[in-house]
């Protein structure tokens, strides 16, 4: 299938806009990793960059995202496929051999990369959720463990018996 210049035009933007949006999904992946590794540390300050960091990567994919949509609605327009072109493999189907290679080398890569965000984020959601679980079911046994210690009160003496609380430290200062 011939190619009229303009729709060549539009092809080369699109695997642009393609291309910027795999370095995107690329950029997240690290981002996630970096979560990840804060989080198996038990680093705080570092999972809030990470997460901030993450925001702001995802941010910027749905912005390169509706670009790619708009981009595709107009490629449909211009191959006469009255919008019929929702997906990059739908695409890969109209246009030139020589395109069609290089957006099937495009759709690959971002199912690749797609696939690999999935599973950091699936990865990430384990680790803080056992995280959460370790966290709780420790604070329960120290809760349960409570009487073996003292509590200390306001004046800072420490008694085996506390005054109607189950904490190691008294409430009032």
């Amino acid at each position: 299938m011939s190619t009229h210049p303009s729709n060549d035009r539009l092809i080369t933007r699109l695997i642009t806009v393609l291309s910027e949006e795999m370095q995107m999904y690329n950029e997240l992946l690290l981002a996630l990793r970096e979560k990840q590794a804060s989080i198996i540390e038990g680093k705080v300050q570092e999972l809030r960059e990470a997460v901030e960091k993450e925001q702001s990567i995802i941010s910027r994919t749905k912005a390169v995202s509706e670009t790619r949509e708009a981009f595709f609605k107009e490629v449909s327009e211009a191959l006469s496929q009255e919008g019929d072109i929702k997906n990059l493999g739908q695409l890969i189907q109209v246009v030139e051999s020589t395109y069609a290679e290089r957006l099937s080398d495009i759709h690959k890569s971002l199912q690749e990369i797609v696939q690999k965000v999935m599973l950091a984020n699936e990865e990430n959601r384990y680790l803080l959720n056992y995280s959460i679980k370790f966290v709780r079911e420790a604070a329960r046994e120290l809760i349960r463990s409570s009487d073996q210690f003292k509590v200390y009160s306001a004046e800072g003496a420490g008694t085996k018996t506390p005054a109607a609380t189950s904490s190691f430290v008294e409430g009032r200062i």
